[in-house]
C-alpha cells in the first residue's frame, strides 16, 4: 500500500539536497555562476542562500534520523507518472552531486597539464552546473508526487 523509502532513495536525496545547498566543487565557482546566472537569491546577498542552507541542512537531518521521512502512499495517475521520473532524476542528481564533489582532481586526471588559463576547469564546471539542475528537479517531482499522493489518500479515507 505505501512506498517504503530505501537506504539508497535517502542517501541520493540528501547527497541532491546537499550538492543544491552547499556550494561545492567547479559548479560553485565565481565564472561558472557568472556564465549560469548565479543563484536566484541574489537580490539579497546574505539572507537567501543562507535561509536556503538552513531549510537544506534541516532537512538532511530529519531524512537521516527518521527513517519514514520519505515513505508515502502509493501514488497513482499523474503522481505515479512523477515519482519514477523524479526518482530517475533524483539518482542522476546525486552521481552529479558527487561527481562535482571530486571534479577538480577528476579534471585534472582528464587533462593532465593544464592550460595556462584553467578554461578546462571553467567547462567542467558549467556542464557541472548546468547537469546539477536535474537532481533539484528529481526532488521536486519525487516531493510532487508524494503531496499528491498523500492527497490521494487523505480524499479517500474521508470517503470510507
Amino acid at each position: 500500500m505505501h512506498h517504503r523509502a530505501s537506504w539508497p532513495l535517502r542517501i541520493a536525496y540528501v547527497i541532491t539536497l546537499l550538492a543544491a545547498v552547499l556550494p561545492i566543487g567547479l559548479a560553485s565557482s565565481g565564472w561558472v555562476a557568472m556564465t549560469t546566472g548565479g543563484s536566484p537569491f541574489a537580490i539579497v546577498p546574505y539572507i537567501g542562500p543562507l535561509l536556503f542552507l538552513l531549510l537544506g541542512v534541516y532537512r538532511v537531518v530529519v531524512v537521516l534520523r527518521l527513517p519514514g521521512t520519505l515513505d508515502s502512499p502509493r501514488a497513482t495517475g499523474f503522481a505515479g507518472f512523477l515519482r519514477p521520473v523524479g526518482l530517475s532524476a533524483l539518482y542522476f542528481g546525486a552521481v552529479i552531486g558527487l561527481v562535482n564533489l571530486l571534479s577538480r582532481p577528476l579534471t585534472r586526471l582528464i587533462f593532465p597539464r593544464p592550460s595556462d588559463t584553467g578554461v578546462e576547469f571553467y567547462v567542467v564546471g558549467v556542464y557541472l552546473s548546468l547537469l546539477g539542475g536535474v537532481g533539484l528537479l528529481g526532488l521536486v517531482f519525487f516531493e510532487l508526487s508524494r503531496l499528491l499522493a498523500f492527497e490521494s489518500y487523505a480524499r479517500n479515507a474521508r470517503r470510507s
